[in-house]
């Protein structure tokens, strides 16, 4: 008995040692474990972050710095930024950046595979720079303009509908600072940044559209007033135009009469006396060429009579021009140098050709409503 204990007092430190370790080794795991689902819950609020960024905003901008700023302060690292390639000159340029000297890194311009971004962004695979030093890929000159040597870099490609159109990048002052997990998690955050631009880009296309189909609406109903205006316009022109060719035409018609009248009121019956005068052969000549230079004269002025007259002898004319002017039938046999009963024959035949005959209208009043 006295050795079982011996035996058993023996074993003891050893296993309390052991079993120490495994607690230890234990505890070891289990804190690591602890860190890691911390860290993942924090990824994890990091993504819900985001999206809800890209859900609540459609300013592209504020998205993406918001996403930036989460990462870079997630990881703890010097600066994060989005490149994106300019489909014009096929450029990468920093769209956005955080962290230190952010305004130096914004903006500026890579050549098509220039840089980690540039070469992410052409190729489309994702980069895990231990050390800047050793890969010539590196662009030095962003670090040169921070006054800050890059020595680690991490680049993921950005992703729209399977076309590559930038890249996502984390850079640090350490060696060795990224690993596989932090390239998951930027890959995910790659993807949301990637379908905030798109969405972004899709509103500024609406946005753009919409103003397009104002500004034409506006342009069409602008044309649309200016033409009712010119419309309006020409009407009144054109009426105004139609008044000043009545008035003329009245004027003129005005002005035939009042030469015919005066012709045959003025000229005409002192040419007939002169005619019935006792005159030499070569004077009554000379009479019968004024007459008919007159009858010439007032022949254009007499044709001018509306389309009913059409089909009446000159003679027939001048008589029933006369009549309109309320002559009496001796007065135009006078004018007209000859017979009272010629008259009335040709105002007989004269309400035939216009159909007056056995119809209680007087002649005069019937020329009177033609003109």
């Amino acid at each position: 008995m006295k050795r079982s204990k011996s035996k058993t007092s023996s074993a003891s430190p050893a296993a309390k040692n052991l079993n120490a370790k495994r607690l230890e080794s234990e505890n070891r795991k289990l804190r690591q474990t602890n860190e890691k689902i911390a860290r993942k819950n924090q990824e994890l609020e990091l993504i819900s972050q985001c999206l809800l960024a890209i859900n609540s905003s459609l300013n592209l901008d504020e998205i993406l710095i918001t996403i930036l700023e989460s990462i870079r302060k997630l990881i703890g690292v010097v600066g994060s930024s989005i490149w994106l390639t300019d489909k014009a000159s096929r450029e990468v340029v920093c769209r956005q950046a955080a962290g230190f000297q952010r305004n130096i890194v914004k903006g500026w311009r890579l050549a098509p595979g220039e840089g980690i971004a540039g070469w992410v962004s052409s190729y489309g695979e994702s980069v895990i720079l231990a050390d800047t030093r050793k890969d010539r890929r590196h662009f030095h000159k962003v670090g040169e303009k921070m006054r800050v040597e890059l020595r680690s870099i991490i680049s993921v490609p950005m992703r729209v509908k399977g076309e590559i159109i930038g890249a996502l990048q984390l850079v640090d002052k350490k060696v060795g600072r990224f690993d596989s997990s932090h390239e998951d998690l930027l890959e995910i955050l790659a993807e949301a940044s990637a379908i905030a631009i798109d969405n972004a880009r899709l509103y500024e296309k609406a946005r753009l559209e919409a103003n397009d189909r104002k500004k034409a609406e506006m342009t069409l109903r602008k044309n649309e007033t200016r033409l009712k205006e010119k419309k309006i316009a020409l009407e009144e022109a054109n009426e105004a135009l139609n008044v000043l060719l009545r008035n003329r035409k009245k004027d003129k018609a005005q002005l035939e009469d009042q030469v015919v009248a005066n012709i045959q009121d003025l000229v005409l019956p002192f040419v007939a006396k002169l005619s019935q005068s006792r005159l030499e052969d070569k004077q009554s000549l000379y009479v019968d060429i004024i007459k008919s230079n007159l009858s010439s004269i007032l022949s254009p002025f007499l044709r001018q009579m509306p389309m009913d007259y059409f089909g009446l002898t000159p003679t027939e004319i001048r008589i029933a021009d006369l009549v309109r002017k309320n002559k009496t039938t001796k007065e135009i046999a006078q004018l007209l140098d000859t017979s009272v009963k010629t008259i009335e024959a040709h105002r007989n035949r004269l309400r035939k050709k216009l159909g007056l005959t056995n119809q209680r209208v007087q002649l005069r009043d019937y020329l009177s409503t033609l003109v």
